[in-house]
């Protein structure tokens, strides 16, 4: 559908310009130029820049949360589950630096880190999109903690242990343009969890 697929390509074209250069370096005229549309379009499907990067948020994030759930339903160890999870924005980032040059991190976590303090729609974009990544990668804790590797801890702190440690091997990676630092994340994983606060035990 032609509408769909407008709207599609502003959306893609944004998360692509968002990743390689930030929100405030990107103007509309950018990105319509780039999309191929005329600004007239372009608020038809978005009344402003703001709402177009939700959009590519949420979009971002599903995918994301798509490739996680498919982890957690694999029928393999659970710690071989939390080792792809690292996989997944690993090679997403590998992908990025092989056309782009350059490892781009993450967009929900490079767009919390420039606008969460001064956009609370862009801030609670970036909370369900961190939220709902915990949510996929629970069940896999769940499993862990049933196996006693790490001993009996709250899976939803788990999870929330993990994704903080996705976003920090996102950001080494951007910073030191090397998506292997992800992987550096993976290996301490158990430990961390084994570390996480057991207050509320399953």
């Amino acid at each position: 559908m032609v509408v769909m697929d407008t709207k599609q390509n502003l959306i893609s074209t944004a998360t692509e310009l968002f990743l390689g250069k930030g929100y405030a370096a990107v103007g509309t005229t950018e990105i319509c130029k780039t999309a191929g549309v005329n600004k007239g379009t372009f608020y038809h499907f978005f009344p402003s820049k703001s709402d177009l990067l939700i959009a590519a948020i949420d979009q971002y994030a599903e995918e994301f949360k798509a490739s996680f759930s498919r982890i957690a339903e694999l029928q393999v160890a659970p710690e071989e589950k939390l080792r792809k999870l690292f996989d997944v924005p690993m090679k997403a980032n590998a992908a990025w630096r092989n056309e782009h040059g350059f490892a781009q991190g993450c967009l929900v976590g490079n767009m919390g880190l420039e606008l969460a303090s001064t956009d609370p729609s862009v801030q609670s974009a970036v909370v369900t999109a961190i939220d709902a990544w915990a949510r996929e990668i629970s069940p896999i804790v769940k499993e862990l903690i049933e196996i006693g590797d790490p001993p009996k801890i709250d899976a939803e702190t788990g999870a929330n242990t993990v994704v903080g440690l996705l976003q920090a091997g996102l950001l080494l990676a951007k910073i030191y343009d090397d998506p292997q630092r992800i992987l550096q994340m993976a290996d301490i994983a158990l430990g961390a969890l084994a570390s996480s606060p057991k207050t509320h035990v399953i």
